[in-house]
């Protein structure tokens, strides 16, 4: 069972999505509606206009139709969860709308969004959960929760940057899944007992090589269609300047050197390690501090 652990970078309004109900015999007079009943704008969110759906069905309503409406502020097509990002909104919007047309809240469980995300989208990261009180391990093709660590990741200072050519969108619903061998499925489960250690002393040395072993193993699957260029380049960089860990999108191609931010002279670390990612042609994206 594949299964990842996601790092949740602040935004500040990451995606924003709005619903208006209407009985679905209404649903003719929505230009856009379709099939679904939803008529949703921009026109190309079709992984939140089936959310909303499911979503309206979960709850009892099959017989409405509606408008969604869905702004995001994450960068599309990268690997940094903007999918499941706008999913989770529609799903909630909906959510809100139905207690209104009620008058009786309803709060769907994470498991429930979950559930719902990865039917709308195929696979899906773990935002829907608290990320500041535990850490979560996500069986991202089935949206079931494999293990939830007691506590959250250690806080790390995470430079971002983009691997990809300007312009650059992954459409990873068409990409063929990596494989790996026995070994490196067997390497896993260590890497998880690292992990739990790593989050139960708050070690962010310990969380850095779980996440550059966890890179290092993607790069090294077999049929992995998005293997991150000059990636020994990026090693390199991060032991040059003491990081912690690679963290890489296993979706995408969004990449980040982490650092402890206790370090005394972490700024000097980060200005050299941004330069070099420069050198190499990679935008850089943002810093950020996890969790959040």
């Amino acid at each position: 069972m594949r299964a990842l652990v996601s790092i949740h970078m602040p935004y500040d309004d990451g995606s924003v999505a709005r619903v208006a109900l209407a009985p679905s015999h209404m649903g003719k007079f929505l230009p856009k509606a379709g099939h679904t009943g939803i008529d949703v704008t921009p026109a190309h969110f079709h992984k939140c206009e089936i959310a909303a759906r499911l979503a309206l069905d979960a709850f009892g309503m099959k017989n409405m139709a509606g408008r969604l409406e869905v702004t995001t502020f994450v960068p599309e097509g990268v690997g940094m969860g903007s999918s499941t990002s706008g999913v989770v909104a529609s799903i909630r919007a909906v959510a809100n709308a139905v207690s209104a047309y009620r008058g009786a809240r309803i709060v769907p469980a994470p498991h429930l969004q979950a559930k719902l995300a990865v039917a709308a989208e195929h696979a899906c990261d773990s935002l829907m959960f608290d990320c500041a009180g535990s850490t979560v391990l996500l069986a991202q093709c089935i949206g079931k929760v494999v293990r939830s660590f007691n506590g959250p990741l250690p806080q790390m200072h995470i430079l971002g940057f983009d691997t990809s050519s300007a312009g650059d969108c992954i459409n990873t619903d068409r990409l063929p899944r990596a494989r790996y061998s026995r070994d490196q499925i067997a390497a896993f489960g260590c890497a998880l007992a690292v992990l739990e250690r790593a989050i139960a002393e708050q070690s962010v040395a310990l969380a850095g090589r779980v996440a550059t072993f966890s890179a290092m193993t993607s790069e090294a699957a077999v049929q992995n269609p998005l293997k991150k260029p000059k990636f020994k380049e990026l090693i390199r960089i991060k032991e040059g300047t003491g990081s912690a860990g690679v963290v890489v999108a296993h979706s995408g191609t969004v990449a980040g050197l982490i650092f402890d931010p206790c370090l005394p002279d972490l700024r000097t670390r980060m200005d050299e390690a941004s330069t070099a990612i420069a050198r190499l042609g990679f935008d850089r994206l943002r810093t950020f501090s996890t969790p959040y």
